[in-house]
C-alpha cells in the first residue's frame, strides 16, 4: 500500500494503491565483489515500475514482485559500483541469493578552467520557500526521491555567478519528523538531454545523513568531493526507509484514518493539464508517523523552479507542482587541479577499443573478458581484461578458455558443409534417414531446416530453468536426444523461424551417426586442428581442463550452471577470442570452403511464404548500422557470453568472450566500426 501526502497547510495527496495478483517475494544480500563487505542503501527494482526498494545497512533486501512483472529484469545499482541486471526468472529458482557488485573506478576528465584571481564567493541556489510538506509512506517499497533543478538565476548572474561551479553543500528542509530517526541520501544528477529528467549520477559515492531532528535543515557537506559542475544539474534527495520505518508509518496512517474518518475529504487539483486526486485531512495530520519534507505549493514557485519525484528506485520521474524546499551552495572558484586522462587519437583504433572495453567492464562488473580483431587475415589487436578467477586473482590471458555458447552452432556448420561436400548426407532428406533414434513427427524434418531454425523443434522451456541447467552427463549427442525427441513439433517445418538449440543438438547426433565418431572427436579432427584452434574443445564436466575460466552467474557468484554435455553442437564448446578469429579468417579467406559452399552458409533461408529469415546455416546475416555487410553469431547463458562478427567486404573479424552473461549487451559493432574506419 502506498500513500503520498502533499500538505499545503496540511492538504493530503494520496497516490494509487498497488494491486497484486499472486506476487512473489525476492530476498537476497548485496556484497562488494572484491572485499565481500555488505553494500548498504543500494537501489533495487524494476525499470519504469513502482516495484523497487533499497538495501538495508547489512546489504540485505526483500522485494515484492507483482505477477505481471515476473518475466521482467531486476536492476541492482549502487553509487560507485557497476549496475547488474538480473532476470527475475533466474532469481525465482535461486532463493536468497548473494549478489556481488564490483567497484567502478572514478575516471576524471581533463578540464581546463581559467579563472580570475578574486575573492571566493558562495552562492545559495534553490528554493527556500515553505508552504507545506510531503510525507512519503509505503508499506511495500522504498526509494522515494525528489529532485530540484539547480541553475543560475537572474539574481545570481547579476552577482557574478556563472557555470562552472564548485559544489560545497546541499540542504534539505525537514518540515516535521515524527520518527526516532530518519535517513536521506543526496545525489547530484545530470539533466537528461532528451527528457529533461534527472539523468546520470555525478557523485560516485553514497552520501547518507541520519538525523534525530524534529525540524530544520538537513545539511550534506560535499566539499571533499571537489565537484566541478559545468552546467545545470539536479540536487536529488532520496529517502531511506527500512522495514521498521515503513511498518510504523503504515500502522500510524491506518490508525489515524480509522480514528478520524470524519476528517477525510477527497478533492482534485489540476497540474499541467492533468487532474490529480487529493485527500484533505481537516484539522491536522502533521502528527502522522514519518518525515515530512518541506515544499512550496505556490504558483510562483512552480513557474520559477523545476521539480521531479519518483516513487521507487527505478520508477519513472514525474514532474510535480509542489517544489521541494532545498538549496545548494556553490562557489565561483572551481577546482584547479584534476587528474589528467590522456584522450585517444581518433585514428587510434586500438586505444579507443581498449577504452570501450575498460568502460564496459567498469559499468557492468564483468569479471573477465577477451577480445580479438583481425584485418586482412592479420591480428590487429588482442586484448585481455579482468580475472579468469576472482577468488584466486588469476588474470585472464590469451589462452584462457571461455564458453562460446551458441557460436558453437557456427563451428558445427563447418562439419555439416564438409559432410555435404563429401556427399555423406542429403540436407533436404528427412533427418530420420540418418538418425533413426529421432522419432518421426507429423511433418518431415530436414537437416537444412534444423540448421536454419525453421524445423519446428522447440527451444528451452522459458519458465523451467531445469530444461537449460542440467546435471546429467550424456555420453554422446545421440544419447542426449531423449531430452526432446518425444516432443511434438511447434509448427509445420518451413512456415516460420523459431530459434532452437535443441535442433542443433539433433544435428550433432546426425554428425555422429554419419561419421561414426563422437561429435567432439570429429570436430577436433576436421575443424579445430586443421584451423590451428588449439584452445577449442568441448566443455566436458568430467575432465580437468587447463586454463578454463571460472564462470559467474547473474548474481556474481561462481556457478557452472550444470553439465552441458547435452548440447556440445549447439552451445557446449570452449574457445578463446584468438581461436574464434582464426576460425573467422578461415571462413573468410581459407581454402576449406569453395565459393559455393560459402554461399550456402550465409544465404538467408526463406519461409514457405517467401520471407527471408536472416539466418543461413549456423550464421545470422545482415548489415551493421553503417550499412556494412556482416555475418555473425552471438551466444550467452546465465554464466557466459560471446560474439563473433565477420565483415566480408572489409576483410575484418571481431571476436569477444566473457565469463558472465553481461557481455551479451556489449556493443561489438562499435569495435568493428573503429577498425574499418581507421585502417
Amino acid at each position: 500500500m502506498k500513500h503520498r501526502f502533499i500538505f499545503v497547510f496540511l492538504v493530503l495527496h494520496v497516490g494509487c494503491l498497488h494491486a497484486f495478483s499472486q506476487p512473489v517475494i525476492i530476498s537476497g544480500k548485496l556484497l562488494n565483489g572484491k572485499t565481500k563487505a555488505p553494500i548498504p542503501y543500494a537501489n533495487i527494482g524494476i525499470m519504469r515500475s513502482n516495484a523497487g526498494t533499497i538495501s538495508n545497512p547489512d546489504g540485505t533486501f526483500s522485494l515484492r514482485i507483482p505477477e505481471k512483472l515476473k518475466k521482467d529484469t531486476l536492476l541492482v545499482s549502487a553509487l560507485g559500483f557497476g549496475k547488474k541486471p538480473i532476470p527475475i526468472q533466474f532469481l525465482l529458482v535461486n532463493q536468497s541469493p548473494v549478489i556481488l557488485l564490483h567497484e567502478q573506478p572514478t575516471m576524471l576528465s581533463d578540464v581546463s578552467i581559467t579563472a580570475k584571481r578574486e575573492k571566493n564567493k558562495i552562492y545559495q541556489l534553490g528554493n527556500r520557500d515553505v508552504s507545506g510538506g510531503v510525507l512519503e509512506t509505503d508499506t511495500l517499497y522504498a526509494g522515494y526521491a525528489t529532485a530540484l533543478l539547480i541553475e543560475s538565476t537572474a539574481e545570481s548572474k547579476k552577482q557574478g555567478l556563472e557555470f562552472p561551479v564548485y559544489v560545497e553543500k546541499a540542504r534539505l528542509r525537514i518540515l516535521r519528523n515524527n520518527l526516532p530517526s530518519f535517513k536521506f541520501r543526496v545525489r547530484l544528477n545530470e539533466v537528461d538531454s532528451v527528457s529533461g529528467h534527472p539523468g546520470a549520477d555525478m557523485l560516485r559515492e553514497s552520501v547518507v545523513m541520519e538525523s534525530t531532528m524534529r525540524k530544520g535543515w538537513l545539511e550534506f557537506d560535499l566539499t571533499s568531493f571537489k565537484m566541478l559542475i559545468t552546467k545545470p544539474f539536479f540536487a536529488t534527495f532520496e529517502q531511506i526507509l527500512d522495514k521498521n520505518d515503513r511498518t510504523a508509518i503504515a500502522d500510524g496512517y491506518r490508525e489515524f484514518i480509522r480514528a478520524h474518518p470524519d476528517r477525510i475529504k477527497i478533492d482534485t487539483i489540476e497540474f499541467e493539464g492533468k487532474k490529480e486526486p487529493h485527500m484533505t485531512i481537516k484539522r491536522g495530520g502533521i502528527d502522522l508517523p514519518g518525515t515530512f519534507i518541506a515544499v512550496s505549493s505556490k504558483e510562483w514557485a512552480a513557474k520559477k523552479y523545476t521539480c521531479y519525484t519518483r516513487q521507487t528506485s527505478f520508477a519513472e520521474w514525474v514532474k510535480v507542482r509542489g517544489i521541494v524546499t532545498a538549496t545548494v551552495s556553490v562557489s565561483n572558484q572551481p577546482v584547479t587541479t584534476k587528474e589528467k586522462v590522456t584522450p585517444c587519437a581518433k585514428s587510434d583504433a586500438v586505444c579507443n577499443a581498449q577504452k570501450v572495453c575498460e568502460n564496459f567492464m567498469d559499468e557492468t562488473g564483468v569479471n573477465g573478458m577477451q577480445i580479438c580483431v583481425s584485418r586482412d587475415g592479420v591480428v590487429k589487436w588482442s586484448g585481455v581484461f579482468g580475472y579468469a578467477n576472482v577468488e584466486t586473482q588469476t588474470p585472464v590471458t590469451a589462452q584462457t578458455k571461455f564458453r562460446i555458447n551458441s557460436i558453437s552452432k557456427s563451428l558445427t556448420s563447418l562439419a555439416l558443409i564438409r559432410l555435404m561436400a563429401e556427399r555423406k548426407f542429403d540436407p533436404d532428406a528427412p533427418v530420420q534417414k540418418y538418425v533413426p533414434e529421432f522419432p518421426e513427427k507429423k511433418y518431415p524434418v530436414t537437416a537444412r531446416q534444423l540448421a536454419g531454425h525453421v524445423a519446428g523443434i522447440r527451444d528451452y522451456h522459458e519458465n523451467d530453468l531445469s530444461d537449460l541447467i542440467r546435471t546429467e552427463h550424456y555420453a554422446s549427442s545421440i544419447d542426449a536426444l531423449k531430452i526432446f525427441s518425444e516432443d511434438s513439433l511447434l509448427f509445420e517445418p518451413g512456415t516460420r523461424f523459431h530459434y532452437s538449440s535443441f535442433g542443433w543438438n539433433l544435428l550433432g547426433a546426425l554428425i555422429e551417426k554419419i561419421s561414426g565418431k563422437h561429435y567432439l572427436t570429429y570436430m577436433t579432427e576436421t575443424v579445430f586442428e586443421p584451423f590451428g584452434m588449439q584452445a577449442t574443445i568441448g566443455d566436458d564436466a568430467t575432465k580437468e581442463i587447463p586454463d578454463r575460466s571460472t564462470f559467474y552467474d547473474l548474481t556474481g557468484q561462481p556457478n557452472d550452471l550444470g553439465d552441458i554435455s547435452y548440447k556440445y553442437a549447439g552451445g557446449g564448446l570452449l574457445s578463446t577470442a584468438e581461436d574464434l578469429v582464426k576460425f573467422g579468417n578461415e571462413i573468410l579467406n581459407g581454402k576449406s570452403l569453395t565459393p559455393k559452399q560459402r554461399e550456402a552458409l550465409f544465404q538467408s533461408q526463406k519461409t514457405k511464404d517467401g520471407k527471408d529469415t536472416g539466418y543461413g546455416l549456423g550464421w545470422y546475416t545482415g548489415i551493421d548500422r553503417n550499412g556494412h555487410r556482416i555475418w555473425y553469431h552471438a551466444g550467452d547463458s546465465f554464466s557466459s557470453s560471446s560474439w563473433l562478427v565477420i565483415y566480408p567486404d572489409d576483410n575484418l573479424v571481431v571476436a569477444l568472450v566473457a565469463n558472465s552473461q553481461h557481455a551479451a549487451a556489449f556493443d561489438i559493432y562499435e569495435i568493428g566500426e573503429l577498425f574499418y574506419r581507421n585502417n
